[in-house]
């Protein structure tokens, strides 16, 4: 899938689910539940057993669109693609990483948190960053950021609580990934993230 596409569809999306569990079969049940209460992109990060596998299992379903978290090794990386990762998502940045992942043509989404950090994955050509610890941070560190580099699209993620969503989106986040909070949200109030 071209990386617009995929970029597209994360911005539909709005909300991103990092799956990070014990075993292959929590992982599987947890995304089913998420997919029932609406979510549409999920993230298997690679700290979850059989992550490939997951990602494999639900390659070809079309109400998903499934990416590959926390990847850190040129070998997770193909790995993740080779299992029909339609994104890779690592916590930082490295241009050796961004490099390797530049042949796979996977949509890749590099981990920032610095100035600095934001300024080497643009000289890479990445304009859409995973804004890394975001949730230690707020929303006023993202928009700090946002003034010198208003050519990125920031995909906060972690320490986000699923009702603080809509507040990153209406800052400017282009999605927002949460993780382990969501599994107690009911379907109603994901509605309230969704609709934003």
């Amino acid at each position: 899938m071209e990386s617009k596409i995929v970029e597209n569809r994360l911005k539909e999306a709005r909300l991103i689910a990092v799956i990070r569990s014990k075993d292959k079969q929590e992982a599987c049940q947890q995304i089913e539940s998420l997919l029932d209460k609406g979510v549409r992109a999920v993230e298997v990060t690679y700290t979850t057993p059989g992550a490939s596998d997951i990602i494999e299992s639900f390659r070809n379903r079309e109400d998903i669109l499934i990416g590959a978290g926390t990847v850190i090794t040129a070998q997770q990386a193909g790995e993740a693609a080779e299992a029909g990762a339609q994104f890779i998502v690592s916590p930082g940045f490295s241009a050796d990483l961004a490099e390797h992942l530049s042949f796979l043509k996977t949509h890749y989404i590099p981990g920032v948190l610095t100035p600095s950090e934001i300024m080497g994955a643009l000289t890479c050509g990445f304009t859409t960053l995973k804004l890394f610890p975001s949730g230690v941070f707020g929303i006023p560190f993202m928009k700090n950021l946002a003034g010198p580099f208003p050519q990125v699209t920031f995909i906060p993620t972690g320490g986000i609580h699923p009702s603080e969503v809509p507040d990153w989106l209406k800052a400017g986040a282009g999605a927002v990934g949460v993780g382990s909070q969501l599994g107690n949200c009911s379907k109603e109030d994901l509605q309230a993230v969704f609709q934003v």
